[in-house]
């Protein structure tokens, strides 16, 4: 009696065990040409195994691993470096299985990558660098109008205030007494012998800032 209850009890636990067992897969990390073991749980096999793209997951296939009877296996990844890949897994049950974003490395061998994928992977490269050097580019110049602008206002609207009528000799005079527009104690504005106020011509490191904005665009 007491050997049939432990029976029933263990058999019990298995199915409730495997009822609850969850199909999960690992996200490991890959690197191109060198291989790579792909490991889940063991619920019901065989087990289905393919790589998706993580932007199209429902889509087709970009490896197909077939079925696998085990819960692991070792691959050579074949694919251009910075190819982003998803593991989808599917068991007996037709329970699923996702991985997490892969996004294969560059490695120091890529001679089982095909020729084409390579050139391809190259071309994508140099197209995003060219997108993202000419937006820089088109910023850059758009700062530099802004300031160029700003300063060209500036350089217009600021003038001398003070008798319409002062002389070339008197504003001569005006600036035997000390500097026009030094900065000193007084700030940027200084007074002439005559009454009237200049101020300080445009500083130098705004324009210093504009040939440097102009250096970064090239």
């Amino acid at each position: 009696m007491f050997t049939t209850l432990v029976t029933v009890t263990l058999f019990a636990a298995a199915a409730i065990n495997g009822a609850a067992a969850q199909l999960t897969i690992q996200t490991p990390s890959m690197t191109t040409c060198e291989p790579v073991d792909l490991t889940w749980s063991s619920t019901t096999g065989p087990y289905n195994l393919i790589m998706v793209s993580p932007d199209d997951p429902c889509g087709d296939a970009l490896v197909d691993l077939g079925d696998q009877d085990g819960t692991s296996v070792s691959w050579t990844p074949n694919v251009a470096p910075g190819t982003q890949l998803e593991l989808s897994l599917v068991d007996a049950n037709d329970e699923e299985a996702w991985s997490g974003t892969i996004t294969v490395a560059q490695g120091s061998d890529t001679s089982c990558v095909p020729a084409d994928a390579l050139a391809a992977a190259s071309s994508s490269s140099v197209a995003a660098v060219s997108t993202s050097v000419s937006f820089s580019s088109a910023d850059a110049s758009s700062a530099v109008s802004s300031i160029s602008a700003s300063v060209a206002v500036t350089g217009t609207t600021l003038v001398v205030t003070g008798a319409a009528t002062a002389s070339a000799s008197s504003a001569s005079a005006s600036s035997s007494s000390g500097p026009v527009g030094a900065v000193g104690e007084n700030g940027p504005l200084e007074a002439s012998s005559n009454g009237a106020m200049t101020l300080a011509t445009t500083p130098i490191m705004v324009l210093s800032a504009v040939a440097g904005i102009l250096v970064l665009s090239l």
